[in-house]
Formats: structure tokens, C-alpha cells, sequence
């Protein structure tokens, strides 16, 4: 919780910090390329989400005191609940997670003729490194400087698109407006589930509020929530500029590799290798933090209250550090297997895993409290969770999501108009 004394940039840091990586980078330039507009969806819909977050969510959330969502729900409604938050979020975050190692293997194998395996090898160190050498302090204190450095590097690449297509000497190749210049271009129900799942997974991400649970104050993490809003949608903006510019030149290349080739050939070595390891450092940073929220989950809401520890510092630290070994070896794993896969669709998936077994709880814990009942709350998450991952197999529309959410919806306004809870929350002292 780094001592639970970031400052307002401090808070945004590790907001941006953890959400802002390859997904938004490398990813939204790789969709971009193939899709246009549509590759906005990532920042717009994260950012829409960190603006919710400090609204509604951010100074509730803080004044509880807990350091979990999963230890938030569950002192709303009790253990079961904070049970199936545990699965969601561990099971979408752990695909964020691979979303990151697949982002670093394209950075990566665009500048050395390294093999898949050896990639994800040094981004998996690269990881541990970073989590070991200072924990969520050193994550916040780099945060801030990350997005400095990312919107600069974005900046100067978008800002080399449009001089080369002013100064372009072929013919530009015609890119039609839907898709390129249409942000539903994969379609309205698919551009909808995406900005939905980033807008309903930033509320409900363990990395992501563990910023707000981190701030000095309950104002401070209200703060840090609404700084992050006003950053992160530009920066995809910039990456949509980027991947539609060379796609417009007639570029012809793995589009994974897209934003590390762009680099590559339009810098001298010096300033595109600094670029390039700016964008290194992003990815290397988001994947940092949802390792270490995932890793909190795993021994703050699994391992110490199952095997009834006495919950020391020492003992959780060791414990979380373990953990987060598994998790980059098990992530590292699936990234190996998942290689040449669209970046973005690994963390529409992530976000929406996430919300689909935990928003509506948590926002009735949060906004109506007391009014949802214990059972009612489980049944939502539940059948959410369920019914976002089974949808697929219906093979009908509408989107998995829309159908989990729809579903855990109206189970939650059903058990709120029928009766008022019992378990009020805690005051700041």
C-alpha cells in the first residue's frame, strides 16, 4: 500500500502506471493498422472508467480501510462474495497480464532476431526485476515519470506520421472511412463491449484501486482518479495517428511488430532507441503492477484467511512474493502459445472477465450500501461471471459481456428494490 501516503500524482502513477502499458501502446497501434479508429476504444474506455472511479468509487472505497476489493465485498456481504471476486479477478487480471508478455515479445522481436521463447524469457526477468527492486513505492514514484516519458514518445512518432504523409512522394493507398476513420468499424456491438469492459473493469481491477486504497487521503484518491481520466484518452489518439499513418503509406508489416518497425525506420539509432525503450519500460511497468494486484489477491484474500496465518508482514511479503514468481512463469507460458495473436482482444477480455462477477456488487456496496443483501449479492456475481463465459458458446448475440452484465444487473436491482442490508461500512476514523 506503499505506507498509504501517495500524493495525488502519486495515485495517478500507479493508475496510469498499471493501465497505461502494452495494450495501449503497442496493441492500439497493431489494431490500428489492421482497423482504424476503433483502436481508440482501450484509452477512451479507461479513461471513462478512472473518471467513474473518481466520482463515485474513489473516496467511499478509501474511507473503508481494506486493502482488497474481495476484503471490501466481503465486509459488505461476507466471505462468499468476496470468493467470486477473487476468480474474477484473478482470472481476468491474469490475462492482462499476458496481454503485456505478448506486447513485449512484438517490441522485442521488431528489433532483435530473437526467438519467441528467448523474448518472453527476458521480458518475464524484466518483471521480476521491477517488482522486486521496490514494490508499489518504486511503482508509483516511476508512474508519473512513465506517462511523461510515453506521451513524449507517442508525441514525437505521431508528429513523424503526419510530416511523412505531408512529405509523402507515392501514391497514398485509399483507406475507406469505415473502417479506418469509424470508430464502431469492427461494429457497433464489438466497439460497445469494448469501451464497456475497460469502463466497468477499471472499477473493479485490484491493481487499479489498490492506488486509491494507497492515497493519503480519501480527496487525494479522488484527485488521482480524475488526473488519470483527463491523461489517458490522448494517449490513443496518438496511437490510432500512428498505426492509420502507415497503413496510409502502403507499409507492409506484421502488424504486432508495427509500432517497433515505425520506430526502426523513421529515427536515427540514438533518439529510436530511446523511444523504443520508453515504450519498453511501459509495458514492463503495467505488467509490474497487475502482477503484484493479483499476487496481493492471491495472499490477502486466499492464502491467509484459508490457511488461517497469522498475518504478519514478513510472512504476507514472502508469500506475495511467491505468488508473483507463479504468476510470471504461468503468464509467460500462455504468452508463448498466444504469440501473432491482436494485443487489444487479450484485454477486452481481461476488463471484462473482471466486471462481469463483481461491478454490481461492488457499486451497490459502494453507492447504495446496506441495501443489497448478502445472498442477492452472490447470486449477482455469480451468475455474471458464469454468464460471460458460457455466452459464447449460445453462439447468438448480444455481446458475452453485455449478456453477463445484463444478467448480474438485474439480479442486483432485484435484491435492492426488495430490501434494505444489514452490513454498513466502516467510517474513517
Amino acid at each position: 500500500m506503499a505506507g498509504k501516503e501517495c500524493g495525488t500524482l502519486g495515485v495517478s502513477g500507479v493508475l496510469l502506471g498499471s493501465l497505461v502499458g502494452g495494450a495501449s501502446t503497442v496493441g492500439t497501434v497493431q489494431m490500428a493498422y489492421q482497423w482504424g479508429l476503433s483502436a481508440w476504444w482501450f484509452t477512451l474506455g479507461g479513461g471513462l472508467g478512472c473518471l467513474l472511479l473518481g466520482v463515485w468509487f474513489a473516496v467511499p472505497l478509501r474511507r473503508s480501510g481494506m486493502e482488497t476489493i474481495p476484503g471490501f465485498l466481503s465486509l459488505s456481504y461476507g466471505r462468499a462474495v468476496g470468493n467470486v471476486t477473487i476468480l474474477a479477478s484473478v482470472t481476468g487480471t491474469f490475462i492482462s497480464i499476458v496481454a503485456q508478455f505478448l506486447s513485449g515479445d512484438a517490441l522485442l522481436r521488431g528489433v532483435f532476431p530473437a526467438s519467441g521463447h528467448a523474448s518472453i524469457l527476458l521480458i518475464g526477468i524484466l518483471i521480476l526485476s521491477f517488482i522486486f527492486m521496490g514494490g508499489l513505492k518504486s511503482f508509483s514514484a516511476i508512474g508519473v515519470g512513465k506517462i511523461v516519458l510515453l506521451y513524449l514518445t507517442l508525441a514525437i512518432c505521431a508528429a513523424a506520421t503526419v510530416r511523412g504523409l505531408l512529405s509523402f512522394q507515392g501514391v497514398p493507398v485509399h483507406l475507406p472511412i469505415d473502417p479506418f476513420l469509424n470508430i464502431f468499424g469492427q461494429g457497433i456491438g464489438k466497439g460497445l463491449s469494448a469501451g464497456l469492459s475497460l469502463i466497468t473493469g477499471v472499477l473493479c481491477t485490484q491493481i487499479y484501486i489498490q492506488a486509491v486504497f494507497a492515497a493519503s487521503t480519501p480527496e487525494t484518491a479522488r484527485k488521482g482518479a480524475l488526473l488519470s481520466a483527463l491523461l489517458m484518452p490522448p494517449l490513443g489518439i496518438l496511437g490510432v495517428i500512428i498505426g492509420i499513418g502507415m497503413r496510409k503509406t502502403g507499409v507492409v508489416v506484421e502488424s504486432s511488430s508495427a509500432l517497433s518497425y515505425f520506430i526502426g525506420v523513421n529515427f536515427n539509432p540514438l533518439l529510436g532507441g530511446l523511444l523504443w525503450g520508453g515504450i519498453l519500460i511501459t509495458v514492463i511497468g503495467t505488467a509490474a503492477g497487475l502482477t503484484l494486484g493479483v499476487a496481493t489477491n492471491i495472499v490477502s484474500d486466499l492464502v491467509v484467511p484459508s490457511l488461517r496465518l497469522k498475518a504478519s508482514e514478513t510472512r504476507k511479503a514472502w508469500a506475495t512474493r511467491t505468488a508473483v514468481l507463479i504468476i510470471v512463469i504461468a503468464s509467460g507460458m500462455i504468452g508463448i502459445m498466444g504469440q501473432g495473436t491482436m494485443i487489444l482482444r487479450w484485454s477486452y477480455l481481461s476488463m471484462g472477465l473482471r466486471a462481469s462477477g463483481t461491478i454490481f456488487p461492488l457499486a451497490a456496496a459502494v453507492l447504495a450500501p446496506e441495501r443489497l443483501s448478502p445472498r442477492m449479492a452472490l447470486i449477482s456475481g455469480s451468475a455474471g461471471l458464469l454468464t460471460t463465459l458460457l455466452w459464447p458458446l449460445a453462439k447468438i448475440p448480444p455481446q458475452p459481456l453485455f449478456a453477463g452484465l445484463a444478467v448480474s444487473g438485474l439480479v442486483a436491482i432485484a435484491g435492492i428494490s426488495c430490501r434494505k442490508g444489514k452490513n454498513p461500512l466502516p467510517q474513517d476514523p
